[in-house]
Order: C-alpha cells, then sequence, then structure tokens
C-alpha cells in the first residue's frame, strides 16, 4: 500500500494539536473547531464548528488514483433538516481539488467536482437516517477524466450501499490525487462529529477493510528506561486545554471525573481561581462506578478565601489510588463567591462527565450522593505520588498535557521503550499501528528523537527528527507486524513496546 494515514482524535488538548506547527497534520485551520465526545466510550470526537476557514489538510507526497477514506460521522443538531454542506473530504493534486465527498444537513452525503462547492456528481440520498447517532462510512474514490468512480459502504457493511461510475472526478491534467483536506464548508456551526478517520491510497487498487475503530493506548509499564522523569509526583489533568471560561463552585457539589495514570498516593489537588473567594470550599476524593460518583475515599483540609491564582487542597491522609481506575474530585462551598477556571465544550477523558449534585455545605461530603446532572468542565489538576518509581507515568497523559509531565534526555543514543495498555477488545482485523510522541527540545544547540515500536526481538524507528523548541508530534506507521512481516494480531499489539531514543 502506497500511502496510510489515520486519526483517533484522542490525544488532543485543543484542535490545533492535531497539526502543532506541520508535525501530523501538514497544517491546519482550526476556527472555531471544536474537541467532543467520541463515538466510544473514552473516545473523543473533531467538530469544525463555524465557518469555512476550518480545516485539516496532509499531503501524501504520492500520486495515486484510488482513494479510500473511513470516518465516522454524528449529525449533533436535534433532526435532520435543509440542504447546508457541512463537513467535506477534498481529493486534490496539489492544491487543486479534483472532487470532494460532502455532508448535507438532511442527511445526504454528495460528491462534487472540484472544491465543496463544485457541481454535484453524484447523490446519495439517506445515507444518515437519524441525528445524534454515529455511522461508520468507508468510501472508495477513483480519480480519473472518464472512468472515475464513487462508491460508498456504510456500517461495516461488505457490498457498496451506495455507487456511480463513469464519472469524471478530477479538474487538473492528472488522474490522481496526493493531497486530502478535511475540513467544513458551512458558513453557520456544521453540527457534525468525526471520529475514527483513515486514508488509505494506491496507483490501482485499495482493499475494503470494513467499520474500523481507533484504539488509543497509552504507556502503562517501563521495560527499559534510561530518560529521567520530570519529578516525583505525576499531575493528572482532569480536562487538559486552554482556560476559556471560568464559573463559580456555588453551594451544590461539584463532581470532576479523573483517571489515575498510576498506583500511588494523592496528596494534593488544584484548582485555578479567576476571581477571589470569600468562603469555606470542602474538597473530598470520591471513588466512582458507572459514571457516578460512590465511596468516600478522604477529603482534604478546608480552604479559606482563596486568591487569585492556584488553589491547593491538601489531603492529611494521602488517598490510594489504583492505574485505570476512574475517580471523583469533589468540592462545595459555603457561599456564592468567586470563580474558577473551566473548559468549555471539551469531552472529559474517560468519557465521563462532571456532575452537579443537590444537597448542602453542611452535609457534604455525602456517599453515592443523588439527583446528579450535568456540570462545568473545571480545570483540576490531581498529584499523584507513584508507588514505585517508573517512567510510564509521566508519558501516559490522556490527552496530551505538554510540560506538565514529561521525560527528558539529552545523551544520545539513551533510549526509554514502555510495555503498553492491552486493547479493550478483540478487533478481528488490525490494519496498522501508528507511533507517537509529542517532543520539544530545551537545550541549545540541535537535538534529534526517533520513536520506536520493539515486536518481538525487533525494534524499528521513526526517522531522527530535529526537535524545536516548540512541541511537535514525531510518528511513525507499521501496517504489518515488523517482527514476522505480517497482519498485525491483537497478541502482537499487546505485547508490543513503545517509545523514544536521543538519536543526536
Amino acid at each position: 500500500m502506497a500511502w496510510f494515514f489515520g486519526d483517533g482524535f484522542d490525544l488532543y488538548a485543543a484542535p490545533a494539536d492535531a497539526y502543532m506547527g506541520g508535525t501530523y497534520w501538514d497544517s491546519g485551520a482550526p476556527g472555531s473547531a471544536t474537541l467532543g465526545v467520541g463515538r466510544f466510550a473514552g473516545s473523543r470526537a473533531f467538530g469544525f464548528g463555524n465557518g469555512t476557514g476550518s480545516q485539516l489538510l496532509k499531503n501524501s507526497g504520492t500520486n495515486e488514483a484510488v482513494h479510500h477514506v473511513n470516518i465516522a460521522v454524528q449529525i449533533t443538531s436535534a433532526s435532520l433538516s435543509g440542504t447546508t454542506t457541512w463537513t467535506y473530504l477534498s481529493f486534490g493534486d496539489g492544491a487543486t481539488a479534483q472532487c470532494s465527498i460532502v455532508f448535507r444537513s438532511d442527511g445526504a452525503i454528495l460528491l462534487q467536482s472540484g472544491g465543496p462547492s463544485g457541481s454535484t456528481l453524484a447523490t446519495y440520498t439517506g445515507a444518515i437516517t437519524a441525528a445524534q447517532t454515529w455511522y461508520g462510512f468507508e468510501f472508495e474514490i477513483v480519480v480519473n477524466n472518464t472512468t472515475g468512480s464513487f462508491a460508498v459502504r456504510k456500517n461495516g457493511n461488505t457490498i457498496n450501499d451506495f455507487s456511480a461510475t463513469s464519472l469524471n472526478t478530477r479538474t487538473t491534467a492528472n488522474n490522481y490525487a496526493n493531497r486530502l483536506t478535511f475540513g467544513n464548508n458551512a458558513a453557520t456551526s456544521s453540527s457534525m462529529l468525526n471520529d475514527d478517520f483513515l486514508w488509505r491510497s494506491d496507483a490501482s487498487s485499495v482493499a475494503w477493510v470494513g467499520d474500523i475503530r481507533c484504539y488509543t493506548r497509552m504507556p502503562a509499564s517501563d521495560q527499559s528506561v534510561q530518560w529521567t522523569p520530570s519529578g516525583s509526583v505525576v499531575p493528572v489533568l482532569g480536562f487538559p486545554g486552554g482556560t476559556n471560561a471560568s464559573v463559580g463552585l456555588g453551594t451544590t457539589a461539584k463532581y470532576l471525573p479523573f483517571t489515575a495514570v498510576c498506583d500511588g498516593t494523592i496528596g494534593s489537588l488544584s484548582l485555578q481561581c479567576v476571581a477571589a473567594v470569600t468562603a469555606n470550599i470542602k474538597c473530598t476524593i470520591f471513588a466512582g462506578a458507572t459514571g457516578a460518583p460512590t465511596t468516600i475515599l478522604g477529603s482534604a483540609n478546608l480552604v479559606t478565601n482563596p486568591g487569585i491564582g492556584t488553589t491547593t487542597f491538601t489531603f492529611a491522609t494521602p488517598v490510594a489510588v489504583s492505574r485505570g481506575v476512574q475517580y471523583y474530585a469533589a468540592f462545595c462551598q459555603d457561599a456564592l463567591s468567586g470563580n474558577f477556571a473551566y473548559l468549555s465544550g471539551g469531552a472529559p477523558p474517560g468519557g465521563y462527565a462532571p456532575l452537579t449534585g443537590t444537597g448542602t455545605y453542611a452535609t457534604f461530603p455525602v456517599a453515592s450522593p443523588g439527583s446528579l446532572s450535568g456540570s462545568s468542565n473545571y480545570l483540576v489538576t490531581v498529584n499523584i505520588t507513584p508507588t514505585a518509581a517508573i517512567n510510564a507515568p509521566f508519558v501516559a497523559d490522556t490527552m496530551q498535557d505538554a510540560a506538565a509531565s514529561y521525560v527528558s534526555s539529552s545523551t544520545v543514543s539513551q533510549s526509554d521503550l514502555y510495555g503498553i495498555a492491552a486493547i479493550s477488545s478483540t478487533p478481528s482485523t488490525i490494519v496498522g499501528v501508528v507511533t507517537r510522541g509529542l517532543c520539544q527540545k530545551t537545550d541549545a544547540g540541535t537535538r534529534n528523537v526517533a520513536v520506536q515500536l520493539k515486536s518481538g526481538a525487533t525494534t524499528v524507528q521513526s526517522a531522527s527528527t530535529a526537535l524545536n523548541t516548540s512541541w511537535g508530534w514525531i510518528s511513525r506507521t507499521d501496517t504489518v507486524d515488523p517482527a514476522t512481516g505480517t497482519a498485525w494480531t491483537a497478541t502482537g499489539v499487546n505485547n508490543a513496546q513503545i517509545g523514544a531514543q536521543v538519536t543526536a
């Protein structure tokens, strides 16, 4: 296969993280793009929001006639109506669009000549039949001026749900495309979320793979480590991302979910105070079950009248937590005063929403609180002291947290390898494994790094990449198991190790 590129959108704290200076997607213009709740529990989705300027762009560097794109979509509006064109996938010969797949607000999918506003070549009516429901599509585009074609399979079907042939799917003199632009064609909000994206292309043919799912898996254990962790405490950000709003905690309890990245104890946690508070604030950590707080695990020392800046809650008796388990940090204050920072719109890691509960300051905390409803995504940071001194938790961010936690090295040839969490279910087919690392340099001069994957006795690396002083992605794609040269198995993926090496 000549080209393979995919994204599950789970690693990002903000939409611009998808490209970060052209280090994964080649460029982007997120505009009012958003990150929302993804197709599966714990996953995230990408929405382009408002305006035609919202887009992501990727160049393949290969001139291919046959293209397959898998994507899961959900129309988030209450119903299907109108004929507004929303999300599009445009196949380009360089900067010139050959043809474009366009999703319409009534559930139809169009194939347009040239860009997303071009003339219509084919219309798949009724492709999406229900709003607020996820659909998985696989598209095949053949770029040709006389024998071009468009075929669609939905939700893993093994035969075409729609096809059109004898089309002119090019606008240049070339029967190929080498660029994909993924964006929004509406001047108003697109009301769509997108997840589980994969683009494959070849000069002659590309196999259908059916419905796909991106499993994003983080380091879970040290296998061979030489780099230095950023500290002895792992800060876990419940809702990574930039502060874009603030709101008061109020006198009803707020329950904010977080997932422990390692076995350890919580000695403190913090919120960012935006407007000074004149109140007493209680803080308690709860165990969680089925997306709700249950057992009281421990309470912090009372905080009174915090000023602007970091508000820290300290646990005189640290609270024990276990890796991969969901917990809740809960807060309640005795007066309506002050504001704390929160990230509006973003989906919490782990798939559980922040909650507000009934009850009073005087009775808080109560085990298994009732009458829970949605709340705001307060920017809480939970500080976990690992049970053992290991590197993996410092690079196991549910979403990238930049310099909040990391490992580092300036010694050429130093290498880290980590075991990764097992796949939550056994897929029938694995089409590829992408290893990614978010890196930057902080020292003078040149510093190069490669991400690496070890399968069995075989270790493979990405190209040695010169780092910038700003964060950027380094990645490697393996469509077959390097140890065998054949298709990946679930066992092979579960036993693989990933990491990074200083190469220069």
